[in-house]
Order: structure tokens, then sequence, then C-alpha cells
């Protein structure tokens, strides 16, 4: 079957050059094949069949290099940068942020009317943002609002509003996230603007669940699902999936849990939404560990690891290690374990994450806990607790603080 960026490249193709150049455009290459796929014997078919992914991209990319040289040749200027707008939007969609970021600066370059720079530098930023790019992201939303502001356009400022919010979130930094969605919200009409509505309500569901409110935050997740579906966002139907799946693990519904990512999972290999995949993986691991499913566990998270690689997602990358520091744990291999958890807090600082480097820093907690390790236990312990009281996260600070009262006894 076509992936969907296939088909999206194509749609976009034909919209602009009809089917004859579409043709010329089309390139049959022929990749080598690897027949080892690496997958377990150990686990069962169903788990054998949700891990089996090409990642190989090198066939997109030469096409995608044919289809910039092309179109810029055919087309005038402000309608060549519209197309790059629109093909850096396939891009980001199918996980090539690289290559997106790539496309919205030869777009912002090109172009001189102030809507389409404005809408080059949103793209960027959101490209950047995925790589966990955060200041040059932060910076060029703010030059992208700017520009919004000069022509009025409130539905731009809405998405940099967003994009904003999204950021502060994945950093931790959960009120101003929450202050940015609900500031984006504002500026729209939740009954006409319904991608964007939809957008927020995932968003916002995510911050609420952080709070440790699973069933609001499910709430917002259900609305955002019903509106995607509507709209037939099937990426972002995934995603969604992915986030109902975290707030049932959050809130120890491990079952739950695991047929939200399952539903997940599912329309993302259909669809071939390998970035979206590889968090989906990376989520039913910890499912799978909490329901002592070990060796499944380790097949989910080292298929995320490998999609990581190639997408070259280094937040995730770090989640990556922190989920297998604790499987290594599990298996008392604890030096290995340490390492892990240790290269993921290394990885979250240079990021500046708080949200995750708190997570971590809980793990290696529990981690030394087992060593009996407990000056570095309290360490840790501490160091996790002032985020997740400085967020009002109740149910994390509660859990830190027994686990600290039950070792002053």
């Amino acid at each position: 079957m076509q992936n969907i960026f296939e088909i999206e490249l194509d749609k976009l193709l034909k919209k602009y050059f009809g089917d004859d150049n579409l043709c010329k455009l089309n390139l049959n290459i022929n990749c080598p094949q690897d027949n080892v796929d690496g997958i377990s014997e150990k686990i069962n078919e169903f788990y054998r069949d949700q891990l089996q992914i090409e990642v190989d991209t090198y066939a997109e990319r030469v096409k995608i290099d044919r289809t910039i040289t092309y179109s810029e040749k055919k087309l005038e200027p402000e309608k060549f940068c519209q197309f790059l707008l629109n093909l850096g939007k396939i891009c980001i969609s199918g996980g090539k942020q690289d290559l997106a970021a790539e496309i919205f600066r030869k777009a912002n370059r090109k172009s001189e009317n102030i809507t389409l720079k404005a809408e080059s530098l949103l793209g960027l930023a959101d490209a950047l943002s995925r790589r966990a790019n955060w200041s040059r992201s932060l910076g060029t939303i703010a030059e992208a609002r700017l520009l919004y502001k000069q022509t009025g356009d409130n539905i731009g400022i809405a998405k940099c509003e967003n994009l904003f919010g999204s950021i502060l979130g994945e950093q931790g930094d959960i009120e101003n996230a929450q202050k940015h969605f609900l500031k984006s919200l504002s500026l729209i009409n939740p009954e006409v603007d319904l991608e964007i509505a939809a957008n927020l309500e995932t968003n916002l569901g995510i911050i609420i669940n952080i709070k440790g409110d699973s069933p609001d935050s499910l709430k917002h997740l259900n609305k955002a699902l019903r509106m995607h579906t509507d709209l037939g966002n099937y990426k972002n139907v995934a995603e969604v999936n992915l986030n109902i799946g975290m707030v049932h693990l959050d809130a120890e519904k491990y079952e739950l849990a695991v047929a939200a990512f399952d539903e997940g999972i599912k329309i993302a290999k259909q669809y071939r939404f390998i970035s979206v995949l590889c968090i989906i993986y990376l989520g039913k691991s910890k499912a799978l560990i909490e329901m002592n499913e070990i060796h499944n566990a380790v097949e989910f998270v080292d298929k995320a690891l490998e999609i990581s690689h190639s997408i070259d997602d280094k937040l995730t990358l770090a989640d990556i290690y922190k989920v297998k520091g604790i499987i290594e744990r599990h298996l008392k291999n604890y030096k290995v374990s340490e390492s892990y958890l240790l290269s993921s807090l290394r990885i979250n600082n240079a990021l500046k994450n708080e949200m995750n480097i708190a997570e971590t820093s809980l793990e290696l907690a529990v981690l030394y806990g087992e060593l009996k390790n407990l000056d570095s236990k309290d360490f840790h312990l501490r160091s996790s607790l002032g985020y997740y009281r400085e967020i009002n996260a109740a149910s994390k600070v509660k859990r830190i603080e027994e686990i600290l009262t039950a070792e002053a006894a």
C-alpha cells in the first residue's frame, strides 16, 4: 500500500501540475530490503504484526528533492512559495522535520508576501520545536506573530499562541503553557475554526492530566478525538489515542491504556505516521512494564529506539533511555539501568526539559533505593519533588512525600 505521505504528496503535485506531470515526477526507486526483521520470536503474532514497519525514507527524499527542483521552474514565485508551505506541512506530518525546516526556510527567503512569510516562519518554528530546538523555535514564533499582527490575522496569532503553549508544556512550564492555550482559544471561534479548536482541546487535556485530573483530561481528549475524526485528521486521531493511553497509564488503568495505544498503533501504522508510531510504541512499552510483560516491553521500546534514530528525535530518545533504564532495573541489571537513566537525565538537562528531568530523577531515586544508596535516592527524590510541587501535580507530590516519610520513619 502507498503510505499517507506519498498519497498527500501526489495530491499536492496533482493540484499544482496535473496528472501528466505527476507521472513524470513519480520515481520508482528500488531500495535494498533487509530480510531480518529483528523482532523476537518470543512475542505473540499480534505484537509482531504491530512492530512490522519499514523506516527507510531514501525514495521519499529523492522524490521531494526532484519535486522542489521541478516546481521552482514551473511555478510563479508566489505560487511556488505557497506550494512549498503545503509541502513543508506534509513533511512535518510525515516526521521529516529537517527536510520541513529546509523547505520553510526556502519559502521564507523566496516570498515577499507578509502572510506567506508568517506561515513559513510558523512552519519552521513547528519543525524546530519537534527537534527540541526550543530557543530558536520560540524566537521564530515571535517573528511570525509580529507579522500576523501586522495583517490583523487572529487565526495566525492563535496558531502562534498554541505553539508557544506546546513548547512551554514540553519544557515543563505547565502554568504558562495553559495560559497560552487559553489565549489561543479566546482568539478563535471554536464552532468555525475546528482544527485549531481540536488541537487546543488536545493540548488542554495533556496539561490537565499532568496536574493529575484524569477525568477532566479525558473529557477534553475525547472531545478532540471526535473533532479530529469528523475532520478526517488521522494523524491527530492517532496522537489523541496516544494521549488517552497516557492518561489511563498515569491512572494505573493499564488495560485501558494498552487498548488506546493499540488503536493509535493501528492508525499510525496504516498511514505510516512514523514519528507518532515511535511515541506510541514507547507508551505501550511503559504499560507493558507495569503489567510485568517485560520481554514484550523490550521489543516495543527497541523498535521505538530504531525509529527515533532514523528521525533524529532527541526528546523521545531521552524518554526511550529512561524506559530502557526501568526495564533493566526490573531485570536486576542495575549498572546498565543506571547508565540509561543517567543518559536520559543528561539529554533532558541539555534540552532544559524540566518535566522529563523530574520524571527521570524519580526513576533514579527508585533505582538507588533498590541499591540501598540512600543519599543518592534522597537527592533525586527531592529534586523531583521540587518540580512537581511547582506545577501542583498532586498525585506525584503525594507519592514522593510518602516515600520520604517512610524513609524518615
